[in-house]
């Protein structure tokens, strides 16, 4: 056929002069994105923390009009409320722990599976877990997308390319993107906050106009907070560059720091007419790790003093943090070699002025931002945590150092190309190395389809049957309660005692109904941890060994995988799932 001999032959040509081989090149970047994101999606095994479960319970109460509403009670919340002089039962239900932003946005995909939200004994994965991943990763991608454009006007289209490609093959970025936490919804603001701030960096050396771009980068800072207050350290060590840097100092400053607080004042406000307190009850958590309290401590206590909350245990704490961070530098940055290139970058100068001078604006937010880590502490236990800020850093920090690579790399003249790509082929499989060693040929054949321990959702669910919405569970875990069964979830408190207490006057609005201990006060702890531990006066019911009998709360049932959890209650609960 005449026709398709053409059609053939003006293909190839145009493959041969180049029209079609940038399209081929990025319809294959496309394809390999859009593989990773199944591959991902496919092996998701539900939420990793319990930072994105809360945030997840607290975004379908805002899908169910309720607003920033939570089913998790805090005792620390309890008492702040009670020395605020305001009604407990009335106002604990507002949530002054979790920043605003993640619950609302992980309501707009909540909202879509409204009808979904009744979990089944058949679901192994929850539809919401599933839905904000998703949600997670789509952000992901867009701030990969913002990442090219940033990275080309930076340096040029080639470089942004090769960089975006490391960033895609960074284990850790998925790993966060997956874990239901709001890191990937800040990358996306942060690089878009980067993106106006290169533009104002323009329009001063081009002596333009850039109020405009000054308020997007306050607009980008302000919503980072309300994405994550920690962000407010990036923020503040970056106010002297605004002073410094851009003409004229004082309205370029009074531009920046105008818009971000416009727009974070107004949640500030909200918690302090709630609680006295413009940071609410998360004010609380700059307490961990000072005299051997954890976070999860520090919530479950009413008292207001811990002890040992002095000068000198902060002292040590963010030297601790301070050491654990720089120690474990290369794990934050995903073991990502082009990333950490960065901190070498900043003695090459760089011919563009706005990289030169982005790249001191980085290493200052940078230091910020390690500041308050050190400050609040890192979980450092799990593979990702809600207060890890080095990711947001990971893309635009492999920019430079991958620009600084290259250069070091054509300095040694090597004329065969394949050298060239032999080069860049070595980094990208070394920076790959632990995705490539978490693929299923890898992987344990043990490897559990979801998180047990200790989350096995199914388990939890069931308590939505057997308890009615008016009614309270203790658990160690209530924001799986509040995220899997759609019930309020009491922290267990410190004391037997403290949990008598609450239940006796009704403080709640109620008595508390249940009691469900699982892995994380149990089978997860060693036997001095529990018996010496946080939960130590709970350690009887945790070990099994109390009589039930002399508790207000008399039935009891195993659940779990080898009835690692105990349920307890005030009555036969069991019935009602046989109906």
């Amino acid at each position: 056929m005449p026709g398709a001999a053409d059609f053939i032959q003006k293909s190839v040509h145009a493959v041969e002069a180049g029209v079609i081989a940038p399209w081929l090149r990025r319809a294959l970047l496309v394809a390999a994105v859009v593989g990773l994101a199944v591959y991902h999606v496919y092996y998701f095994r539900g939420l990793a923390t319990s930072q994105a479960m809360d945030q997840a319970q607290i975004g379908r109460e805002i899908a169910s009009f309720h607003g920033w509403r939570t089913n998790v009670i805090r005792p620390r919340a309890v008492a702040q409320l009670r020395g605020h002089g305001k009604p407990v039962a009335r106002y604990i239900q507002h949530d002054t722990f979790e920043a605003p932003l993640p619950p609302l946005v992980n309501s707009v995909g909540l909202f879509l599976v409204k009808s979904h939200w009744q979990m089944t004994p058949h679901d192994l994965i929850y539809i919401g877990d599933k839905v904000i991943a998703i949600e997670s990763i789509a952000f992901f991608l867009l701030s990969l997308l913002v990442l090219f454009f940033l990275a080309r006007r930076l340096f040029d289209e080639r470089l942004a390319y090769l960089a975006c490609a490391f960033v895609l093959l960074c284990h850790l970025l998925w790993q966060y993107g997956l874990s239901g936490l709001p890191q990937m919804l800040m990358l996306f603001i942060f690089n878009c906050t980067l993106y106006a701030l290169v533009r104002a960096i323009e329009a001063r050396n081009a002596e333009r106009p850039l109020d405009a771009w000054l308020a997007a980068v306050g607009a980008g800072f302000g919503l980072l907070a309300l994405a994550h207050a920690l962000t407010l350290w990036m923020f503040g060590a970056a106010l002297p560059f605004f002073v410094f840097y851009f003409r004229p100092r004082l309205r370029s400053l009074g531009i920046v720091l105008g818009v971000v607080a416009l727009m974070y004042a107004p949640w500030l406000l909200r918690n302090f007419v709630l609680t006295g307190n413009p940071c609410g009850v998360a004010w609380y958590s700059v307490l961990n790790g000072i005299g051997g309290h954890s976070e999860a401590e520090v919530m479950r206590h009413m008292a207001t003093d811990l002890g040992g909350a002095g000068p000198q245990a902060f002292r040590d704490k963010i030297i601790s943090n301070f050491t654990g961070q720089i120690a474990g530098l290369f794990g934050n940055f995903g073991l990502s070699i082009v990333a950490l290139a960065f901190f070498v970058s900043l003695l090459h100068p760089f011919r563009s002025r706005e990289a030169a001078t982005l790249r001191w604006m980085l290493l200052v937010m940078w230091v910020g931002a390690l500041l308050g880590m050190c400050v609040y502490g890192v979980d450092t236990e799990q593979e990702v945590a809600a207060n890890q800020l080095h990711v947001l850093f990971l893309p635009i920090m492999s920019c430079f150092g991958l620009a600084w690579l290259l250069v070091q790399w054509n300095r040694l003249a090597f004329s065969q190309p394949l050298a060239r790509a032999g080069f860049l082929a070595g980094l990208y499989v070394l920076c790959a190395l632990p995705m490539i060693f978490n693929l299923p040929l890898f992987a344990s054949p043990d490897r559990p389809q979801i998180r047990w321990p200790p989350y096995l959702p199914p388990y939890i669910a069931v308590l939505n049957k057997w308890m009615q919405p008016n009614e309270i569970v203790a658990s160690d875990m209530p924001w799986a309660i509040a995220w899997y069964a759609n019930r309020r979830g009491l922290w267990l408190p410190e004391t037997v005692q403290k949990f008598t207490e609450l239940n006796d006057s009704r403080v709640l609005g109620g008595p508390v109904n249940g009691l469900y201990l699982t892995p994380i006060s149990g089978s997860d702890n060693k036997l001095r941890d529990i018996i010496r531990g946080e939960y130590k006066d709970w350690a009887q019911l945790i070990l099994r060994t109390a009589d039930v009998e002399k508790l207000p709360l008399t039935w009891a049932t195993l659940l779990g995988l080898e009835n690692e959890c105990i349920f307890l209650s005030d009555h036969d609960r069991s019935a009602a799932t046989k109906q």
